[in-house]
């Protein structure tokens, strides 16, 4: 429970301000309307809205900050994952010419060796 509330306590820091404007607003309008000694009875109830209020608000913001938050996540996460496809691809094909590379390396191996053997079959044919 204490995890909880300290949990609470925390996330709701950032909007401290809209919770004392609550209250503010709240108590000097219940001073406003009910004035003088009636304003001093129903100040619990005032304070108690105040707080609803500034709770409310502050909520409100909260869910706004995260709406944000979590669009700009949402659009990291999309150019991470096209870039990730682009590199991905690029990499295909750097694979495919290295194999490509081999291949007309090996070939290229292969015909310097017969043509070595022939060179060398007609070097013995002439001695």
């Amino acid at each position: 429970m204490k995890a909880k509330f300290e949990i609470a306590v925390t996330k709701a820091q950032p909007y401290q301000r809209y919770f004392v404007l609550g209250v503010s607003i709240a108590f000097f309008g219940g001073l406003i309307v009910f004035g003088g000694v009636w304003a001093l009875v129903i100040a619990v109830v005032c304070v108690f809205v105040g707080i609803l209020l500034g709770l409310i608000v502050g909520a409100e913001m909260m869910r706004r900050d995260i709406d944000v938050e979590m669009t700009g996540l949402r659009a990291q996460y999309e150019a991470a994952s096209e870039l990730a496809y682009k590199l991905n691809e690029e990499l295909s094909t750097q694979v495919q010419r290295a194999e490509s590379a081999e291949r007309d390396l090996l070939a290229t191996a292969a015909e310097k060796t017969a043509l070595r053997a022939q060179l060398d079959a007609r070097v013995e044919d002439t001695a």
